[in-house]
């Protein structure tokens, strides 16, 4: 069976969640997340051994998982066993394995599986045991999290500070909690005072931030090279690709509603007063003229490729630069038409 994220919580608090699992995909922050809350609710106040089983201990031993499922310490009442690094090859040698005890949960972590896989197949369609996956946070998981950021410190963010997130905050779980933990230390040093977008701007505007805008600019101009180099740079430096595209993406969407505003006032300035949150004043000149030369059923067109180019990311993590990379420059190239 599949147990999707929002359905996780639910089948922990109410008990059911099955003893075997395959917990895989490219978040590594929703991973950890997700196996603090499952070890941590089988656990509980029970002594619980924990221990890691590699695919190299399962290659010299074939029996390992079954006779440490069988096994318990003097001292524990139960146990947790976590299998790493493990393939299709492994899967022989515990796929008929029945846990009926409820004193053992076995997990497998594991990266993205692509949908070929036979482990992937095989917890997929096993009407015991489940797999977990955990993508790469979208829009809607985002908002998810600041929502659950504000309800766990009493905090509350106005639509311009939850919109600026929504932007700048990762697609891995892990990175966009410390970033929000960033944010949370700025609030305690401003206790009862009002919480304005740009103190969570100053925490957040770091030089991939700045990076992300830069390749932004270029990429609308048409300047092919720059975007290139720029590109290679910040993959060096850990940017996800994603989180390239998604920067990219929401710049075409607010060009594209200035436009739709322009048709309807006639005025620039008069258009991107809806825009949230505003225009920096130092990009303005920028921003009026890719909203004035660049046409707006390219504009479509392109953010039809850009969702179409983060989804692939998802599906393909190993390809995720050069995915980036080819529908980036493919914008880009576009832009030569119009301002060169």
């Amino acid at each position: 069976m599949i147990i999707k994220e929002f359905q996780l919580d639910k089948e922990i608090n109410k008990g059911s969640l099955p003893k075997f699992l395959l917990i895989y995909g490219p978040n590594e922050g929703l991973i950890r997340d997700n196996l603090l809350k499952i070890t941590k609710t089988f656990a509980q106040k029970i002594e619980t051994d924990e221990i890691t089983i590699n695919g190299k201990a399962v290659d010299e031993n074939q029996n390992i998982v079954d006779e440490e499922i069988r096994s318990l310490s003097m001292f524990s009442e139960q146990k947790i066993i976590h299998l790493e690094n493990i393939k299709d090859k492994h899967l022989q040698f515990f796929e008929n394995i029945d846990i009926k005890s409820n004193i053992v949960l076995l997990i497998i972590k594991s990266e993205n599986l692509n949908k070929n896989s036979k482990l992937r197949n095989f917890f997929e369609k096993h009407k015991k045991y489940a797999a977990i996956p955990c993508y790469e946070d979208d829009i809607r998981s985002t908002m998810n999290l600041i929502s659950q950021f504000q309800s766990d410190h009493k905090i509350k963010f106005n639509s311009d500070i939850k919109n600026y997130l929504i932007q700048n905050l990762s697609t891995d779980r892990f990175i966009s909690k410390n970033e929000l933990e960033k944010i949370l230390l700025v609030i305690d040093h401003q206790k009862d005072k009002q919480i304005k977008l740009k103190d969570i701007q100053a925490v957040l505007n770091d030089s991939s931030s700045n990076s992300l805008n830069i390749i932004n600019e270029y990429v609308m101009y048409g300047k092919v090279n720059q975007v290139s180099k720029n590109l290679y740079r910040i993959f060096d430096e850990g940017t996800n690709a994603v989180a390239i595209i998604r920067s990219l993406l929401n710049y075409l969407v607010r060009v594209h509603k200035t436009q739709i505003e322009i048709k309807r006032t006639g005025n620039f300035d008069e258009a991107i007063k809806q825009l949230r949150p505003p225009v920096f004043w130092k990009d303005k000149d920028n921003f009026k003229n890719h909203c004035s030369k660049w046409p707006t059923k390219e504009i479509l067109y392109y953010i039809e490729r850009l969702l179409e180019a983060e989804y692939k990311c998802k599906i393909q993590s190993s390809l995720n630069n050069e995915i980036c990379e080819k529908y980036i420059l493919s914008v880009a190239k576009k832009g030569e038409v119009y301002f060169n």
